[in-house]
């Protein structure tokens, strides 16, 4: 991705700015378009400014590090003609996929659904935590604890690569062993839900900065993946988990710069109350996510928890002036965001089917979305927080 960064550096410190940013830009693997130039006199504010590549913006956070204290720098995301244009021809290519897989695409409904008559949902990794001791994310994890088990649902984004990983560091204090979870299952092939860019562009995971073993566990992946020792099972339609848990197999979007994007979320059937939905980022959108589950199960839905990609107010992470959730994975053109009227129209579909949990995971979510989720179900909304378990 090629950005315009404008700098603000005071004069006296403005030579050594420049030459410090392309000492940080070799450091952190920048590819610099280029060079960093000064404007012979400031204009509001802006004393400069240098055009750059990098892979994605998950890199940004490194770069954001190592900007000089006193330094602003705001981004602005730019793009070559033909690269730009290549995108949206794949982007509405894919978007026509979609389409026609969605209307094509039909499964038989679930006769023997099963039932458990607990379920915990406890947030291994997310965006906040009420608990300083536990490390927070944008990205998810969640063990849940059903009678068939424990099945964890993604593996968060572990953007440095650590060894433990975040995840890893929250299971230790939170009293959580891999050798407890029997499943693992992996909502859609992006970094923040498999543990990594790093192996999501191989089609892989990790729960740390290493693969390691997973002692034999059942892995279900929304696309064909590969794991060292391990043969994951590809879950692309309606696949049985445990008993009452289910796939309700992928749903297909097209995200710009992210391609043609295969989403799976899992439904599990609570005695005595329903179906509740577990969510990775949503993508699939949420009327299609209930329409599906609506065409697999008789039972009514409970509740729907996880995340729904809801950025209308910015997203978690700010670097530099940018919001990327805001701008990529909506499902729709980064200068079309999602708006408020659209979050307020899928309250309405969802406030029709008289949920009673509602959690929205903060992960790809802005803090305007999740208010008005929290207002829309007063007596159903629950906060999505490390370590803290809802029980249905």
């Amino acid at each position: 991705m090629r950005y315009i960064a404008f700098f603000k550096v005071p004069p006296e410190r403005l030579e050594d700015f420049v030459k410090g940013w392309t000492l940080r830009a070799q450091a952190e693997e920048v590819k610099v378009v280029l060079p960093p130039h000064t404007l012979y006199e400031s204009y509001q504010g802006v004393t400069g400014f240098v055009v750059f590549e990098v892979d994605g913006f998950w890199g940004m956070e490194a770069l954001k590090r190592s900007v000089d204290a006193g330094a602003e720098v705001r981004l602005v995301p730019i793009g070559e003609d033909a690269k730009v244009s290549e995108n949206l021809d794949k982007y509405h290519s894919d978007k026509l996929e979609a389409e026609r897989r969605w209307e094509d695409v039909r499964y038989a409904r679930v006769e023997d659904v099963g039932l458990t008559k607990v379920l915990e949902i406890l947030p291994l990794v997310e965006w906040r935590s009420n608990d300083e001791g536990l490390k927070v994310e944008t990205g998810v994890s969640y063990l849940l604890n059903t009678d068939g088990g424990y099945t964890l649902f993604d593996l968060s984004l572990n953007s440095e690569q650590e060894d433990p990983s975040p995840l890893l560091h929250n299971m230790d204090r939170l009293g959580v062993s891999l050798d407890d979870i029997d499943t693992i299952v992996i909502s859609h092939n992006h970094g923040d839900h498999v543990g990594g860019g790093v192996w999501a562009k191989d089609k892989t995971f990790s729960v740390t900065g290493r693969q390691i073993d997973l002692g034999g566990k059942k892995v279900f992946t929304p696309v064909p993946m590969t794991y060292p020792g391990l043969k994951p099972i590809h879950s692309e339609g309606p696949t049985k988990i445990s008993e009452g848990v289910w796939t309700i197999g992928t749903i297909s979007n097209s995200l710009f710069g992210f391609g043609l994007t295969r989403e799976q979320s899992l439904a599990v059937n609570v005695e005595g109350k329903g179906i509740v939905l577990i969510v990775g980022c949503g993508h699939q959108t949420l009327p299609r996510i209930l329409e599906r589950t609506e065409d697999l199960f008789e039972e009514p839905i409970y509740g729907v928890v996880g995340g729904l990609h809801f950025p209308v107010a910015g997203g978690p992470i700010n670097i530099f002036g940018l919001y990327p959730h805001k701008l990529f994975g909506t499902g729709k053109l980064p200068w079309d965001p999602i708006t408020e009227e659209e979050v307020q129209e899928n309250i309405r579909i969802l406030e029709s089917r008289k949920p009673r949990l509602v959690a929205l995971s903060s992960h790809d979510s802005s803090d305007a979305s999740i208010e008005a989720f929290s207002k829309a179900f007063p007596d159903a909304y629950m906060d999505l927080l490390v370590g803290e378990k809802i029980i249905v």
